[in-house]
């Protein structure tokens, strides 16, 4: 059964990229992304499937500035592949369930300071209710409400932190991308989309059965895949407006009924990987990380609305993937200078739309495999792969994630943008480079999240030539060019 755990629901996941990357291939060059007003909120940053759930997976997933690491909780490598005949599955003490690994991984996470999200996912043969396309890498198929609940409520029974040596987690995500056919089915009868109907059925059993372990526990809806692949995969605006019931794209109003009483989650979450840059926009409905406005457009309507029932008034936005392969390791994927930029930057264009979390897609790259091509093998990771995790190497573009800095001449002036590497407050010098040398030209603060954002009136730049830095309690950020990388079209997983 170990091949069923988070091992296998990662190659599940390399595989959908695999075959998204051709139809991401055909996206529009974007245009800059036009944010709604920013505040001055956090930006939590986090890493999704950490592969190695290990003492030093774990610190060095810390060392990037992580507060939030998502687990897997695959279903089919707990629970029993076949039903037993008599059993209690909604009693994490049952001793059909094996709860071994996600034990020791939820432990070990919190015990490096991180926060564990569990993400349920793949359910055992004996949960779907049809067979998946022969296309299908995921096993889920008309899943059983009353069996997802149960598991559920038998899994946040288990982290509730009632159980000696095992720690509360608080947030938990019901399953993943359920607008790809190849992780959920199915999505259409005929040409009438149905997965945004039998997902919400899914999303409001799991809410209620995590909720009655603990109301104060959150839940994140699924990620969802960023784009539209006719008869396949269901754009993201469009299955956001059918799971929400509601209608319009730019002017989204409540569609007729009453939505089966609306959704309940409390945090919604998108995964926008991006072909091509930080503000690079796709199609009307899909979500690339330059479609991130029109997205919350959407979710402030339906709230609004009375459409979303969760625990907040303004639902939060969840970035629960993304990323861009390297090169190295990966031929075609972003060379290290343009990577490095491009972190900074979709850092900042997260946050200026809103987002309070971005998760990034993973910690270390997929060891290669004979027979298979970069192009099927992710190589995003923050650290170079080496022959065990304790050899592994950070990659250059892990700086400008731990600490995020940006900046862009505008109007006679400097605007800059960056959150401290602890993310916390204090004192940061804007420092510009001058004859070779680093002059301080601004000095401002650090809110309690860590954020610092301003302007000052300067040249510097003017030209589009340049380097301007932050420097906090010592540490730097990587040098942000005055002449930044514009948008190109390049497939995110090499």
């Amino acid at each position: 059964m170990d091949a069923l755990r988070p091992r296998y629901l990662r190659r599940l996941e390399v595989s959908v990229r695999s075959c998204l990357m051709a139809t991401l291939a055909l996206g529009l060059l974007g245009l800059a992304l036009q944010p709604r007003a920013a505040t001055a909120g956090p930006l939590v940053t986090g890493v999704t499937n950490i592969e190695e759930e290990n003492p030093v997976g774990f610190a060095h997933t810390a060392a990037t500035g992580a507060r939030f690491v998502r687990i897997p909780l695959v279903w089919v490598g707990i629970a029993p592949y076949r039903e037993p005949a008599s059993w209690q599955p909604d009693d994490p003490l049952d001793s059909h369930y094996d709860w071994s690994q996600s034990d020791a991984a939820v432990a070990g996470a919190v015990a490096a300071g991180l926060t564990p999200v569990l993400q349920v996912d793949t359910g055992p043969p004996w949960v779907q209710g049809c067979a998946p396309p022969s296309f299908a890498r995921a096993r889920t198929c008309k899943l059983n409400p009353d069996a997802l609940a149960a598991f559920a409520t038998a899994a946040a029974r288990r982290y509730s932190g009632a159980f000696p040596g095992l720690p509360r987690v608080r947030y938990w995500q019901a399953l993943n991308e359920p607008n790809l056919s190849l992780f959920f089915n199915p999505q259409f009868e005929g040409d009438v989309p149905v997965s945004p109907y039998i997902y919400r059925n899914l999303l409001n059993r799991f809410y209620g059965a995590v909720k009655s372990v603990d109301p104060t526990n959150l839940v994140l809806a699924a990620g969802l895949g960023p784009i539209a692949v006719p008869g396949f995969t269901i754009g993201p605006m469009r299955f956001a407006r059918l799971l929400l019931c509601m209608q319009g794209t730019k002017h989204p109003q409540p569609a007729t009924g009453d939505c089966e009483g609306g959704a309940h989650f409390d945090i919604f979450a998108i995964q926008p990987y991006t072909t091509g840059g930080p503000t690079h926009e796709g199609r009307v409905n899909d979500v690339e990380l330059g479609d991130l406005t029109k997205l919350q457009t959407l979710i402030a309507a339906a709230d609004k609305a009375g459409r979303i029932h969760g625990a907040y008034e303004h639902t939060p936005l969840w970035i629960t993937e993304f990323s861009w392969d390297s090169n190295p390791p990966d031929p075609g994927g972003l060379p290290t200078k343009i990577e490095t930029a491009w972190v900074a930057e979709a850092l900042y264009r997260a946050w200026r739309a809103g987002v309070s979390h971005f998760f990034w897609y993973s910690l270390r790259d997929d060891a290669p495999e004979p027979g298979r091509s970069y192009a099927e093998t992710l190589e995003s990771g923050l650290y170079l792969r080496g022959a065990t995790i304790e050899q592994d190497q950070p990659k250059e573009f892990l700086a400008a994630f731990r600490f995020p800095f940006v900046s862009y001449h505008r109007k006679e002036s400097l605007f800059f943008w960056g959150r401290t590497p602890n993310s916390k407050r204090g004192r940061v010098a804007i420092q510009l480079l001058r004859g070779g040398r680093w002059r301080t030209a601004w000095r401002t603060r650090a809110n309690g999240s860590g954020i610092f954002t301003g302007r000052f009136g300067s040249r510097y730049g003017r030209a589009r030539k340049g380097l301007v830095r932050a420097t906090y309690r010592g540490q730097a950020s990587i040098p942000f060019s005055m002449h930044p990388v514009g948008d190109f079209r390049h497939s995110p997983f090499g």
